[in-house]
């Protein structure tokens, strides 16, 4: 009568020994990473408490605040060059998108010293090490790089184009004496179109089809986006209907 009994505790504490599963009910972590080291010419050592931020980005989302699909930062560091491993999630990965990294490198107290002036292409899943080149920040911005979505607009026939943050929004103006001025706002829930706007002495003006007043003021200056290291050659301010918008720009055609 007492064999069952001895033979139930023995079970118990078979399974009372056993590990518990791992990952039950845990989010899935990232099982892919980009191996890369970020490099500068300057023959200067990097300052006390440098650290090292890698992002990799999603070039067709780049206006929005999903573009960064992966971040990591790294202390301790010896070199240049710096040796990075930025993991990642498969699943944030779009097919046919095209990505690029970003990199940043700031003292302990938080000054940005050195920085990739434009995002340099990459495929995630690919073996090769990736090298990103930083220049001293607070240069002169660089020029885009082709594929960006920058190029694209030119491509367009677009002579301006403009981006802001919080929330994401973008504007485009074409070519000639009436050009047509496309905006996305509201990270694209709204889109803007006048199709034949008027240049004033630092920007344009025009309405929609249906009356809606829209003017975008452009100024040639080091505009910085707020959410980056990124610096462009000009700021932009969209009104639309009452509502501003405030950000940066790129006069594709310089």
């Amino acid at each position: 009568m007492f064999r069952p009994l001895l033979t139930t505790a023995y079970l118990l504490t078979l399974a009372a020994c056993q590990s518990p599963p791992t990952g039950s009910g845990a989010p899935a972590q990232p099982v892919a990473a980009i191996h890369g080291r970020a490099i500068y010419l300057e023959r200067i050592a990097p300052p006390p408490g440098a650290t090292l931020s890698v992002q990799l980005v999603d070039n067709q989302l780049a206006d929005t605040p999903a573009a960064v699909v992966a971040s990591a930062d790294f202390s301790d560091l010896k070199g240049p060059p710096f040796a990075f491993t930025l993991p990642y999630d498969p699943a944030k990965v779009r097919p046919n998108s095209m990505y690029g990294l970003h990199a940043g490198l700031r003292d302990a107290q938080g000054k940005l010293w050195f920085v990739t002036d434009t995002r340099v292409p990459v495929t995630p899943g690919a073996s090769a090490p990736v090298e990103l080149r930083m220049v001293r920040a607070g240069g002169k911005p660089s020029p885009p790089a082709a594929g960006t979505p920058w190029e694209q607009a030119k491509a367009r026939g677009s002579i301006f184009r403009g981006i802001g943050t919080e929330p994401g929004w973008s504007v485009e103006v074409g070519s000639g004496a009436t050009p047509r001025l496309s905006a996305d706002l509201d990270y694209g829930e709204r889109k803007v179109d006048v199709a034949r706007a008027r240049k004033t002495g630092e920007g344009y003006v025009g309405s929609t089809a249906d009356g809606l007043a829209v003017s975008l003021t452009t100024k040639k200056e080091v505009c910085s986006d707020g959410m980056s290291d990124n610096e462009y050659p000009a700021s932009a301010t969209l009104t639309v209907g009452g509502k501003v918008y405030r950000g940066c720009g790129r006069f594709l055609t310089e």
